[in-house]
């Protein structure tokens, strides 16, 4: 009864669903789960059959369900958590992971008829994947088949400090070499954000630039304080050619301190400006984020002035952010950014999408809460999960779009052998 054309695909390619063989003018029920590490996320649609028997998700408008116009993905922009999955988890998904799925076809008395298992790849499998740990460099680079070189995209580190393969492998499929790094909270790294020298992030694109395969295009993106990573590491590298960020916040906060390396403390950058230095030297930092923009002074900001003029932006900033006030924060670097010389038909794209905080990539769940260890707390992130997940698909293109246009066009990858029957590993243990 359920036909969908491929049941193995990439992340972020749009798949086809359709159902046959039904009684004409009756509703039928389409459920979604995602059988996710966390536990099952689940969404749905009540659609009426049409006079053949057939629905086909591309066209048919739900009578009801967790989305409510006609969209070949809206079930997958749409999962939400269900009671199978603990308060305040979010689906992060750091190892890159597979996303495993049931399509499930119902009748109006809840009888199963019939249900297919689906697979969606975080990377291209002739992407290769290759770790990095050699002269204080570690990260994951994804590669592309062939020589190169490719124009490559940085993914910045996120706040968790860990490596984090979210958005790298989604680049790698789209033909950019791709490179992610951690910044602390990993084994021979510093235990949190306070004690990150700021010019181990710079080691890691000096590192990028000394591949063989790797072009003089590179840019950065990312998300959250990713993005404000970003921001700072374009104002000491005037040869990156493009920088995307998604809810970046303004605020850098840094100043001169110190660290222990070798059992000495040496001067460094640091990540925050609330500082108490210890009688030994080593400092001590209270907080990352206070009142973003309220309590900014120039020496706790992004140097803005010192960003290339030649150097385009991609701003994204969400109206429903909970975290950090979207269109207050997404104004502040638009003017900075125009004061100090970057042209907004030149050199500036700014977006203010009505989404919430956790704007990641397509088909992720939406994340309207998180609980953060480090902070010992439920944060709200905002969003309507409907709207969210259409700003993620949509705004996703536009980074490929955004990148492509400033790194340089890519080589589309052949397409590879699909699995044609899916096995979901590890469902036995769900509540549901």
């Amino acid at each position: 009864m359920i036909h969908v054309d491929k049941v193995d695909s990439l992340l972020t390619e749009k798949v086809k669903i359709s159902a046959s063989g039904l009684t004409p003018f009756l509703n039928y029920k389409f459920e979604l789960r995602l059988h996710s590490s966390n536990g099952i996320l689940r969404s749905y649609c009540i659609l009426k059959s049409d006079d053949h028997g057939k629905i086909d998700l591309t066209s048919a408008k739900p009578i009801r369900g967790t989305y409510l116009e006609p969209d070949p993905m809206g079930l997958f922009m749409t999962v939400e958590r269900t009671d199978d999955v603990s308060y305040g988890d979010m689906i992060k998904n750091f190892e890159g992971e597979p996303f495993f799925y049931s399509l499930r076809l119902l009748s109006e008395s809840e009888e199963l008829l019939d249900e297919v298992n689906l697979k969606k790849r975080w990377h291209h499998p002739l992407v290769a994947e290759i770790e990095v740990k050699q002269g204080g460099i570690w990260g994951v680079i994804y590669k592309p088949p062939g020589p190169g070189p490719f124009p490559c995209i940085i993914d910045t580190p996120v706040l968790s400090g860990r490596l984090c393969k979210t958005h790298a492998p989604l680049f790698a499929s789209e033909g950019f070499l791709s490179f992610c790094f951690p910044m602390f909270d990993e084994p021979g790294l510093p235990k949190t954000l306070e004690d990150v020298n700021i010019e181990y992030l710079s080691k890691h694109i000096k590192y990028v630039q000394s591949l063989p395969y790797c072009s003089d295009k590179i840019g950065l993106y990312g998300i959250s304080f990713a993005g404000t990573i970003a921001h700072h590491l374009a104002t000491k590298h005037p040869e990156l050619k493009a920088v995307a960020t998604t809810n970046g916040p303004g605020a850098f906060y840094r100043e001169k301190g110190y660290i222990r390396e070798n059992g000495r403390p040496i001067e460094c950058e640091t990540l925050d400006s609330s500082l108490t230095v210890t009688e030994n030297g080593v400092v001590k930092q209270k907080a990352i984020f206070s009142d973003l923009i309220g309590r900014l002074r120039p020496a706790t900001s992004i140097k803005w002035k010192k960003i290339s003029t030649n150097i385009p932006f991609r701003v994204l900033s969400s109206i429903d952010d909970w975290l950090v006030d979207g269109v207050t924060n997404g104004t502040y670097i638009r003017d900075n950014l125009l004061k100090t010389g970057h042209k907004v038909e030149q050199t500036i794209q700014i977006e203010f999408v009505n989404s919430g905080h956790v704007m990641v990539i397509p088909y992720i769940p939406h994340h309207y809460f998180g609980y953060n260890k480090f902070l010992n707390v439920n944060l709200a992130f905002g969003g309507d999960t409907c709207t969210h997940g259409k700003v993620q698909e949509t705004a996703w293109e536009k980074h490929i779009h955004f990148f492509k246009n400033h790194l340089g066009a890519t080589k589309k990858l052949p397409d590879y052998e699909r699995e044609t029957r899916i096995s979901i590993p590890g469902i036995a243990g769900s509540k549901l």
